[in-house]
């Protein structure tokens, strides 16, 4: 169900049947909050129609679980004040259970890209404290992208 949602996302975005769809797996670490000794991961994939360089879909995973979350873009914002052209931002996603907003992800990229300028936070509508999640490396076996 997925992949078809996914599909006809890329066809109607692209306008044709031949955009190339480019998937970019990323891996988030942290710990639920302040003293908890609950580790997450999260795992998000990105799909992106290579013609034209827009995201046209893009899902959520924690801890490798057997269900994806739906996530939703919402906004872009280069946040290069001092020197343009360093690639930082801070874009804005929201993730979507039973076609209700339930959380929003916002995915901040600084010091040009290096690994330890990249994380997330994530606020859930149904807690009001933020979680941060550090941008880690694919490779880590805790973190897994199931299909």
């Amino acid at each position: 169900m997925m992949r078809t949602i996914l599909i006809a996302a890329a066809l109607l975005a692209s306008g044709t049947a031949a955009a190339e769809i480019k998937s970019e797996t990323s891996c988030y670490f942290g710990d639920s909050g302040p003293g908890s000794k609950v580790h997450l991961s999260l795992a998000v994939r990105i799909y992106t129609d290579t013609e034209n360089g827009k995201e046209i879909g893009a899902f959520a995973q924690y801890n490798g679980g057997k269900t994806s979350i739906p996530l939703v873009f919402v906004k872009y914002v280069p946040t290069d004040t001092d020197e343009p052209g360093l690639g930082n931002y801070e874009l804005t996603r929201v993730e979507v259970v039973d076609q209700k907003v339930t959380g929003v992800y916002v995915f901040v990229q600084t010091g040009a890209g290096i690994r330890q300028g990249r994380y997330v936070t994530y606020k859930s509508a149904r807690y009001p404290k933020p979680i941060l999640l550090q941008k880690g490396y694919e490779e880590d076996p805790s973190c897994k992208f199931n299909e």
